[in-house]
């Protein structure tokens, strides 16, 4: 499922993980657990993005997803979030969500993140 690239990082084969995810969906109480997943990857998303209009335009609208030059530096290198960032595409895809039908992201209160 995961190679490791010459850099030391890992590459995903993003076909196995849609074959995982749409496997997990056919097994009882799959979907439910699959969007668990996809909000527990958004909060992750949001926070390696640093949060922010970036971070809502990853977490809401994935597959469109992509860094300007202009933004300044986030706490996670580029390769990382877009990898995640497809990842959450993934499931959006898996899952049929939109960014007009996708669940709220939850809500954390004057955690100093949100």
């Amino acid at each position: 499922m995961a190679t490791r690239n010459a850099d030391g990082t890992w590459k995903l084969d993003m076909e196995q993980v849609e074959n995982n995810f749409r496997y997990d969906l056919k097994q009882k109480g799959g979907k439910a657990k699959l969007r668990e997943e996809m909000q527990a990857l958004r909060v992750a998303v949001y926070t390696m993005i640093g949060g922010g209009m970036l971070g809502e335009f990853a977490v809401n609208q994935p597959k469109d997803f992509y860094i300007d030059a202009r933004v300044s530096k986030r706490p996670y290198k580029n390769r990382s979030i877009c990898q995640a960032v497809a990842v959450l595409a993934l499931y959006f895809k898996v899952l049929k969500y939109t960014h007009e039908n996708v669940p709220r992201m939850p809500h954390f209160h004057n955690c100093g993140l949100f």
